[in-house]
């Protein structure tokens, strides 16, 4: 905010000087100084978001939701599928089936994290893992950012493709900043960027959204591309229900 009120005050100066004297035509015009542009707080920018999904009251009413999608890693050519199951008591079930492998699952019933997979069995998650799991598990986290950060600011306006966005960065204490790219016209988000808490370390990755469709008065992004260092991961999603009755047993640890 400072460097903006110095350049507001700096053109303010200029612009008062240059009335008492007459321009002097043997000098070049001098370039006029760039005006950094006001950027808004974080919570316009979320507001703007909100409404451009749906809205608050709309996103309120859902309860529940089921969604499903294909997924392929590039470049080891692994496709499979991937269903979640999710309640607005923040509980969570994400089963990802993989050819070849099988079932990976990953959930968090209100308390406890856990992640079962073939090749390392049942695991229950500790410190940062669960910290990211029960984040990951906030319901209808589009009107609930107060409870996924502990603080928002944004950082700026940058290009993202043909579009420009403003990059909002969230913070939670324990785990690493998380980047939010909103478009600046329509305010859907176009990016993330993201560090997972995994055991063989800190991944990064930044997730691209596409193809906002409306189902049920909410827009959602069809298609999600995930970048990483070593592969690629992208998502399409095949079918979005709301309200739909799930059991606790769906979040409860496999024995």
């Amino acid at each position: 905010m400072r460097p903006i009120i110095i350049a507001v005050f700096l053109i303010a100066a200029f612009s008062l000087t240059a009335v008492a004297q007459k321009p002097d035509s043997s000098k070049p015009a001098e370039p006029k100084p760039a005006v950094t542009p006001k950027l808004p707080e974080a919570t316009e920018v979320i507001e703007k978001y909100i409404k451009a999904i749906g809205g608050r009251d709309s996103l309120k009413k859902q309860k529940s939701r089921y969604q499903s999608a294909t997924i392929e890693l590039s470049p080891m050519g692994v496709k499979g599928t991937v269903e979640t199951f999710s309640r607005s008591d923040d509980r969570m079930l994400v089963k990802t089936t993989l050819a070849g492998i099988g079932d990976v699952l990953l959930g968090f019933d209100g308390q406890k994290g856990w992640t079962t997979n073939p090749i390392q069995g049942n695991r229950n998650l500790e410190g940062k893992e669960l910290l990211q799991t029960k984040r990951m598990a906030v319901f209808t986290r589009e009107v609930a950012f107060d409870k996924l950060y502990t603080a928002m600011r944004v950082r700026g306006i940058e290009p993202l493709g043909e579009r420009k966005a403003y990059v909002v960065v969230g913070s939670t204490e324990g785990l690493p900043e998380e980047v939010l790219y909103f478009d600046t016209e329509t305010g859907l988000m176009l990016r993330s960027d993201t560090i997972t808490i995994t055991p063989e370390g800190e991944q990064a990755s930044s997730s691209f959204y596409d193809d906002y469709r409306d189902i049920e008065g909410s827009k959602i992004p069809f298609k999600v591309r995930a970048k990483t260092p070593a592969f690629e991961i992208i998502t399409a999603v095949t079918e979005v229900k709301y309200n739909i009755p799930i059991d606790d047993a769906k979040f409860t640890q496999p024995k």
